[in-house]
This record gives C-alpha cells, structure tokens and sequence, in this order.
C-alpha cells in the first residue's frame, strides 16, 4: 500500500536525495525534534554502516532523513526517521518512508525480517504502509 502524495508542500523547492547526511545535519535533526545526541564519531560510525539513506531538503537545508539499517537482504530495520517539526503533517515523512520501502521491495528476499520500533501516536503512519503492531514484542513488523 503506498499512501499518495496529496498535500504535500510546495515540492518545487523539496528534494530527494539518496545520501547520508553529513554528522552536522544529522545532529540538527536530532537537535529539531528533541533526541539526544550522541558522540561525534559514534554519529558517524552509525551512518557509515547504514545500508540505505534517504535526505529530504528544502532549497539544499535537511529537514528530513530516514535510513535502513540491516544486512541488506534478509534482515532491514527502518531507523531515524525525522522531520524537523515546522516540515511535520506535510508528507515529508511519507515521501522518506515511500523512498525506504521502494529501496525494501528491491532488495529483500522472501521472507525478510522488516521492522521498526515508534512510539504509539505514530501506528497510524507506520500502518498505511503495511506495518502492524505486535503486543508481544512491542514491535513494528511489515506485512505485505
């Protein structure tokens, strides 16, 4: 199920970019919506060993990431999405997510382990794309 794109901000001035952000970006995002941030080189390390990154900017200004983290095939853990908060009910999230699943559906095999972990005000977004709740282990698992 892919959520359409109606509503989205003025998306002349958005952009796409399948790319790591910079540790600087990276620790802006962060910073916008509250998370703690962690070491410099730890930062780097983390999105080095990323398998996929997807960046969302606003007339070249980051204001929204997403990226996987896994083994590139058979196990895809979805991590860091992030929207600075004046971005935030404007699709931004949804263009990442759309972005990541794409990248998921043209690398995984059958039967792949795809999961993410959020907080509860956020399961009605996680489900519009395929992602169910599970009681038992409090965690996010694709259903296609």
């Amino acid at each position: 199920m892919k959520p359409d794109m109606e509503g989205v901000l003025n998306m002349k001035s958005i952009t796409v970019t399948e790319r790591k952000p910079s540790v600087e970006e990276y620790i802006k995002l962060r910073n916008s919506i509250g998370w703690k941030i962690l070491q410099h080189d730890k930062i780097e390390k983390g999105l080095n060993n990323s398998t996929y990154c997807v960046c969302v900017e606003d007339q070249g200004n980051i204001i929204g990431f997403g990226r996987i983290v896994g083994d590139g095939a058979t196990v895809f853990y979805i991590q860091d999405i992030m929207v600075v908060p004046s971005y935030q009910k404007q699709k931004i999230g949804t263009l990442i997510m759309k972005k990541i699943i794409d990248y998921i559906d043209n690398n995984c095999i059958d039967g792949a382990i795809i999961g993410l972990i959020a907080i509860d005000e956020l399961d009605n977004f996680y489900k519009k794309f395929g992602f169910a709740y599970n009681q038992n282990n409090r965690f996010y698992r694709y259903n296609d």
